[in-house]
């Protein structure tokens, strides 16, 4: 993931992306500079593990402090299949996991996904942090792993399944 203010707001190859990213922003860990009237845009990629899944969506999520007490939005900024995600989070996408082998849906999702994407309550004024969440598509969980290779029973409370995510480190806005 990459910040900055001079991004445009879409990048046709991976290597055009980092090229910009290298030149023209900060990258993931970094210190974005203060804003002289402008949104910063924040470009991020990512790529499914090869033996695993395919990829759900990127989020990005923007941490600040109100009145003393600490926010949080997330806003996914690519999701998979071209599909929407409902104003709770929810998404329509019905991927499962074959309770009987552990096998995951290879059918849907995407090996990989990028997006630029601009805060749309950006304040100059105020601090932030920003970082990219990417979540992939449901596995089996350890739990249907013992019961499908060892016979071993679990209560139905326990899950059978997880999505697994992996997450970047934040890029600051201060604007002092």
């Amino acid at each position: 993931m990459f910040a900055g203010y001079d991004l445009k707001d879409a990048y046709d190859s991976y290597e055009s992306m980092v090229t910009a990213g290298s030149n023209q922003a900060i990258p993931m860990g970094g210190d974005l500079p203060k804003s002289m009237g402008q949104s910063p845009k924040f470009m991020v990629w990512a790529m499914k593990d090869p033996i695993g899944p395919n990829l759900d969506r990127i989020q990005i999520i923007k941490g600040w402090v109100e009145k003393g007490e600490m926010k949080e939005k997330i806003y996914n900024v690519a999701v998979s299949d071209n599909r929407k995600i409902a104003a709770d989070g929810s998404s329509p996408l019905n991927a499962p996991v074959n309770i009987e082998t552990g096998a995951f849906d290879t059918s849907q999702g995407s090996p990989e996904l990028s997006a630029v994407w601009e805060d749309p309550y950006f304040d100059p004024g105020q601090q932030a942090f920003y970082y990219s969440r990417v979540i992939q598509l449901p596995t089996a969980r350890w739990t249907l792993w013992d019961e499908i290779r060892e016979g071993v029973a679990y209560p139905e409370s326990v899950a059978k399944t997880l999505q697994e995510r992996a997450w970047g480190s934040p890029i600051w806005y201060n604007p002092n």
